[in-house]
């Protein structure tokens, strides 16, 4: 997530133009993920603007190595579109990226970090406590360093993680996409939206099982007011 990436020809034009976004909905005020309310579900208007933050902000130093580029179809991209963007993307051995290929490694190393690895984003927030919460507190909470804290060599001062240095300089300046929606691409809205296109990442089928989860609860509450009539039948016929 070091610095941003000239948005390629084939992933800007499925996103910016021939390409009809979700609608998008305020999720700042207050700061809310659908994703993590008991019944709710992914924003997908929010997962496609996290995306196009990743992909032009974090991917070029950060993999997420449990993606394929065929998944993006669950963001409501269709098979072309989600070909066009990985045929964007050169992988390692210089040939462009199918859709049966995983993201793109980076493969960057610790010398460029002072020692720090940028991590896999895959399941990210899935190891953070508070998921998609921490992954925005911890892009929004770059600020001056306290008073007598003295920061490591290539380190800086961000409030929210453990503690307080980190080597990751600030990703997000604001504006360093163009959202296809109309939505503002401030810094804390990019923040919220990878924030939530990262908790998909972690569990892309949250949706499904919480359908299922549904399901299962309204049936079992069907047979046990069928149970409950059948009971009352019976012991009326036997008085």
């Amino acid at each position: 997530m070091m610095r941003r990436l000239l948005l390629p020809a084939f992933l800007a034009a499925p996103l910016l133009g021939g390409f009809t976004p979700a609608q998008a909905e305020d999720t700042l005020s207050p700061l809310h993920f659908q994703s993590q309310n008991l019944l709710g579900g992914y924003d997908i208007a929010a997962l496609q603007r996290g995306f196009l933050v990743y992909q032009t902000v974090c991917a070029s130093c950060h993999s997420a190595s449990a993606l394929h580029y065929r998944d993006l179809q669950a963001l409501g991209f269709s098979a072309e579109q989600a070909g066009g963007i990985a045929a964007s993307v050169k992988l390692a051995n210089g040939q462009p990226a199918t859709l049966n290929d995983r993201f793109r490694n980076p493969h960057m190393t610790g010398t460029a970090f002072g020692g720090a690895v940028p991590p896999d984003l895959s399941n990210i927030a899935a190891e953070r406590p508070q998921g998609p919460r921490y992954i925005y507190h911890l892009l929004t909470g770059y600020e001056a360093a306290p008073s007598g804290t003295v920061l490591m060599s290539g380190h800086f001062y961000d409030a929210a993680f453990p503690g307080g240095q980190i080597a990751m300089p600030p990703p997000l300046k604001g504006n360093d996409v163009a959202y296809a929606d109309g939505v503002t691409a401030s810094a804390p809205q990019e923040a919220e939206d990878v924030s939530a296109f990262l908790a998909w990442a972690a569990a892309p089928n949250l949706n499904t099982r919480r359908e299922i989860g549904v399901r299962a609860v309204l049936f079992l509450i069907f047979l046990s007011i069928l149970a409950i009539a059948t009971k009352r039948r019976i012991w009326r016929e036997t008085v």
